[in-house]
């Protein structure tokens, strides 16, 4: 079965950035965007067949910058 939809062009671009060649749309929007985990069991069961993905290290550096630092949540 197939269904239609209608994107603007700047969302098509998007999505086709994102597909890898030999791969058809469907599959990459269900590669990209996997079901919701709703359960904390679903959660341990995803991680347990898909394992814990690696951490982005610029991610993880610009955490570990922070720290220490104080919020200047209330100062603005």
């Amino acid at each position: 079965m197939s269904v239609n939809i209608t994107l603007t062009q700047p969302a098509y671009d998007r999505l086709r950035k994102l597909k890898e060649p030999g791969e058809s749309f469907s599959q990459m929007v269900l590669r990209e965007l996997p079901e919701r985990l709703a359960t904390c069991g679903e959660l341990e069961d995803y991680f347990a067949k898909h394992g814990v993905p690696k951490a982005n290290p610029e991610l993880e550096q610009a955490m570990l910058s922070g720290r220490g630092r104080r919020s200047r949540r209330g100062k603005l």
